[in-house]
């Protein structure tokens, strides 16, 4: 009895000393994996973090109008487009756009004096990465956003970063 005892309380004090990946290591793994799936030449040298900062409500919240803002300057543009080229179904279904994206915007912008900067969501991390293929080598840069139990969220971020360096390579 004494020896299933001790048995069992080793083998739960090994298991709680085993180290854990860094964050550096799981974001090398992620990306080469991912990388893999977009082309299998390719090769993932090595991953460099340039900067971790915690991701509050009110991060998201300043990321939220960032997103809002470029999509709203696209959409403006492509109005233009098709005003000067007369398309008037176009031009009513992007002024229709504009004006929905101008009120989330102005709501967005007023949420972010009030978002809270305590909760943690996450980390969001810019990294540098190298890769190499047809006996090239190409550094490229990517924001990666982690959850609080180190999941990487947002992958089409990260697919897409992935995806232009293989096709500098290329």
């Amino acid at each position: 009895m004494k020896g299933a005892i001790f048995a069992i309380a080793f083998f739960i004090i090994a298991i709680s000393c085993r180290q854990h990946s860094t964050v550096q290591q799981q974001l090398q793994a992620a990306l080469k994996h991912r990388l893999q799936r977009i082309d299998t030449t390719a090769n993932l040298d090595s991953v460099h973090i340039i900067w971790n900062i915690p991701a509050t409500q009110k991060l998201g919240t300043i990321i939220d109008d960032t997103f809002y803002l470029r999509e709203y300057a696209r959409i403006k543009s492509q109005l233009a487009a098709a005003a000067k080229n007369n398309e008037k179904d176009s031009v009513e279904f992007y002024q229709y756009e504009i004006n929905y994206m101008e009120k989330e915007i102005d709501s967005i912008s007023k949420a972010i004096a009030k978002a809270d900067t305590t909760r943690l969501f996450g980390r969001l991390i810019g990294c540098s990465y190298f890769v190499s293929a047809n006996n090239k080598t190409r550094t490229d840069t990517a924001f990666i956003f982690v959850d609080s139990t180190m999941t990487i969220r947002s992958t089409e971020f990260v697919d897409s970063a992935l995806h232009r360096t293989v096709l500098a390579l290329r």
